[in-house]
């Protein structure tokens, strides 16, 4: 197991001497068009989101995050990030996820095209659904067909097994007031497999299985049950969002607020020591909003 004090320490040691002020963790869909450098920069910030969804699941326990984080991004299309957040729900005040993440993104006229890999050290007590993960390899291509930009995007988690995603989006950016202020709606269609997820059941979620700790609201089980999601490697789409972002730019600093909804389908099936049952998916909101700081 991965020593969590020490990899915040680390984290807390590299953020103080990079920077005083808090730091904002980007949105997590791309808006490649947006980042095209002419120089190299440092990017600082703060970000508040409302609840942790992953592929259109979450659990029932809102997992809403305060998340400084801080990123270097390099002309040459190289960068490096780290993300802190710290779980703000009433009876849990505490970090919950660390990530590291390394990267290079290409930029044409109309391509864009990008790779990365990120670490994630979540808490023991997490109730994310995506806790059990700890590494994400990812590729993307883009092109700008003028009246939309379409993304695909293609990944690998690795948990105790590996589960593999593929991605569709299209969005499209409208600018006012000489460009500070920009709009960007977007739909998305997500789909993998779901080895995490049957992870999260059996060492997360407390009402089905053995649970590190309350996952779903609720205190963890005086029992231990076998939890399995039938078919966790089959590859299906698992949900289509929309979202819309906001954002206001006043020289190095960039305000924004994006709100997802999230449209989750084909349930999986789960089978306890008490009965097999269909997971009972609901439509998803959430919503985050925070500033960024250029340098």
């Amino acid at each position: 197991m991965k020593d969590f004090k020490s990899i915040l320490l680390v984290t807390v040691i590299m953020m103080t001497l990079l920077c005083q002020e808090m730091a904002l963790a980007q949105p997590h869909k791309p808006q490649s068009y947006d980042s095209i450098l002419d120089k190299s920069e440092l990017r600082v910030g703060i970000r508040y989101t409302s609840d942790y969804y992953y592929m259109g699941r979450a659990d029932s326990a809102a997992a809403p995050y305060l998340s400084p984080s801080i990123g270097y991004f390099h002309k040459s299309g190289l960068s490096v990030r780290s993300s802190l957040s710290y779980l703000t729900a009433p009876g849990e005040g505490r970090i919950d996820l660390i990530t590291f993440s390394g990267g290079y993104d290409y930029y044409a006229k109309k391509i864009a095209a990008g790779l990365s890999v990120t670490e994630y050290f979540f808490n023991d007590l997490s109730y994310a659904v995506q806790a059990e993960m700890s590494t994400y390899l990812n590729a993307y291509a883009g092109y700008d067909f003028s009246a939309f930009i379409f993304y695909a995007d293609a990944g690998l988690g690795f948990s105790e097994s590996t589960d593999v995603f593929l991605a569709g989006e299209i969005n499209r950016t409208f600018y006012a007031l000489r460009n500070k202020l920009r709009i960007t709606p977007a739909v998305y269609m997500n789909a993998g497999t779901q080895e995490y997820y049957n992870e999260y059941y059996n060492m997360r979620n407390s009402q089905t299985g053995s649970g590190k700790r309350k996952g779903k609201g609720g205190q963890q089980p005086s029992t231990t049950q076998q939890v399995q999601i039938v078919a966790s490697d089959k590859f299906e789409i698992l949900d289509y969002e929309a979202d819309l972002q906001i954002s206001y730019t006043i020289q190095k600093v960039r305000f924004y607020v994006l709100t997802t909804w999230t449209f989750a389908v084909n349930p999986a099936t789960v089978i306890t020591d008490t009965g097999t049952y269909e997971e009972d998916l609901k439509n998803g909101f959430y919503w985050s909003s925070g500033i960024r700081l250029t340098l």
